[in-house]
């Protein structure tokens, strides 16, 4: 499948041509701020380096009043973009780059691997963990697209169902930190795969050792890199 990213506009709104209207129509109708989609801020549907063998599945990028900051970093703007089109940098999950620690998502991301940063190294874990989003635009909160918009899956959602099927493939480990059910129904295989992996506690979402029955697994993994 060819990646709909490279069609992302080179300013605002950050929206791939073929989700515009959803994205358009949801947030016409969106009554609240917390759940309206953020287009000023370029979009982040995953993170990381593709051939990693560990894939970690989450909901959607939050909003942080400070992202849009960020955002402008002419660095950091780099970082996300190269991200979209899959290109090599030194840091692949880019919120784990020193310079970005005090980002909203730096912060938010160090907090959540430390315990994998701990016990291999920050160059390991950027380099082979990957991030997928289920649905790739920035908000607060998380809102659910209506049906009645006319689309049950945006074309970048299911570039990255496409990602995460090629992954299964190559039989990485995956872990699925947010929104089980909604992975499940998109990617029905995951139900059934002795890959997958899911965390004790969902609401809680660190992959540490008191979470994750298969963290030395993880561990063993990643330091074989």
């Amino acid at each position: 499948m060819e990646n709909p990213w490279k069609e992302l506009p080179t300013y605002p709104p950050y929206v791939i041509p073929d989700d515009s209207r959803a994205i358009s129509i949801f947030n016409d109708r969106c009554k609240s701020q917390d759940h309206r989609i953020q287009t000023h801020i370029l979009p982040e549907p995953y993170i990381g380096n593709i051939d990693s063998p560990i894939y970690l599945l989450s909901l959607n990028p939050g909003f942080d009043e400070k992202d849009a900051l960020w955002h402008s970093d002419e660095s950091f703007n780099s970082s996300l973009k190269s991200n979209l089109l899959h290109e090599e940098k030194p840091y692949p999950f880019y919120f784990i780059n020193p310079e970005y620690e005090q980002a909203p998502g730096g912060q938010w991301w160090q907090r959540k691997l430390k315990w994998l940063i701990s016990d291999t190294s920050m160059e390991i874990v950027a380099n082979n963990v990957f991030c997928a989003e289920y649905f790739p635009y920035h908000s607060k909160y998380y809102k659910e697209m209506p049906k009645s918009i006319g689309t049950q899956h945006l074309i970048s959602q299911r570039y990255t169902i496409f990602l995460i099927r090629q992954a299964l493939r190559r039989n990485v480990k995956v872990v699925i930190m947010r929104s089980l059910k909604k992975w499940y129904k998109v990617i029905p295989e995951l139900a059934g795969s002795e890959n997958v992996y899911k965390l004790r506690n969902p609401q809680n979402v660190c992959i540490s050792p008191n979470n994750l029955n298969e963290y030395d697994k993880i561990v063993g993994i990643l330091r074989k890199c």
